[in-house]
């Protein structure tokens, strides 16, 4: 596949046809449909429904979609990266757990951009898991996860952890009564927990039988289910906002301390661009200010 044609394709189904996608590309309108009939044929499959007023793509096209700004987007970060190395310029990706600890995140990015207007960062929210493939796979530049991660494939940067553990329900649930909750309290009523492949729950298996009904990537979907009377969501407190007089739902935290780790990790193999390392420094040094006014209060 040609990434020119790629970037064809992917105009086409954003502007919503080929005609647009011509006129956005300054090409002729039979030069790009011969080009995707090419495209087509080579991966031997129909990409678009034809007929419709509007661009429709089939299952193969909606793929090839998905996959081509993936494609389109690392080939752009690697000719920027290379033409602008020693700039600290461009575009910034970071791929992010859901927690309130993240403000210290949040504070990095302003301080980066506060010196470097010029840029952009993107952030994407996921699980661990998908954060990982999309680390691997170069489309991003950092994860934030929880948890453990493999030290040989990444470097890493400790943040504070101060999420709590505990259950998202409905208002007036009786678990709510309870002062200080623990697992065994839990595992008599429906579960909705995080779908993350390096969550253990064998500290619930040794409380006794339990039954998880769905599972989640990120906690708001979640609530929705725990709205609907599916279950209770086991999480983290502080991503889902219950305390206002409308809120349908209560957070209820564990008595025991969080002590899972919180990171932000890159991997090795990637040379960082100068935007990266910025990142990092901007990070480090609002870590340490934090620390200190942490230590003062």
């Amino acid at each position: 596949m040609d990434i020119r044609v790629l970037n064809y394709f992917v105009t086409i189904v954003q502007t919503k046809s080929i005609s647009n996608a011509a006129q956005a590309l300054h090409i002729t309108q039979p030069t790009l449909s011969r080009q995707i009939r090419d495209l087509e044929e080579e991966l031997e499959t129909v990409l678009f429904h034809r007929g419709s007023r509007e661009i429709q793509l089939t299952e193969d096209g909606q793929y090839l979609y998905n996959r081509a700004i993936e494609i389109l987007t690392l080939v752009n970060k690697t000719e920027h990266s290379i033409r602008h190395s020693h700039e600290v310029s461009g575009e910034l990706y970071i791929g992010m757990a859901e927690s309130q600890s993240l403000d210290i995140i949040a504070k990095a990015i302003k301080h980066l951009i506060d010196k470097y207007p010029g840029i952009k960062v993107h952030t994407r929210s996921g699980n661990g898991n998908r954060i990982q493939e999309e680390l691997d796979q170069g489309i991003l530049d950092f994860g934030i996860t929880f948890g453990p991660y493999d030290d040989r494939k990444y470097d890493s940067l400790p943040i504070k952890n101060r999420d709590q553990w505990g259950v998202l329900l409905p208002k007036g649930h009786p678990l709510t009564q309870i002062d200080s909750l623990e697992l065994k309290d839990i595992i008599n009523y429906p579960l909705i927990v995080s779908g993350q492949s390096n969550i253990d729950f064998t500290a619930l298996a040794g409380l006794g039988d339990y039954e998880i009904v769905a599972t989640y990537d990120l906690l708001f979907n979640a609530s929705l289910l725990v709205k609907e009377g599916l279950g209770i969501a086991l999480c983290l407190g502080g991503v889902i906002p219950t305390d206002y007089d409308q809120s349908q739902l209560d957070f209820v935290s564990f008595a025991l301390e969080n002590t899972d780790p919180l990171q932000v990790i890159w991997t090795k193999q990637n040379r960082q661009s100068a935007l990266a390392k910025a990142f990092l420094t901007s990070l480090e040094e609002t870590l340490k200010e934090n620390y200190s006014e942490l230590k003062k209060g």
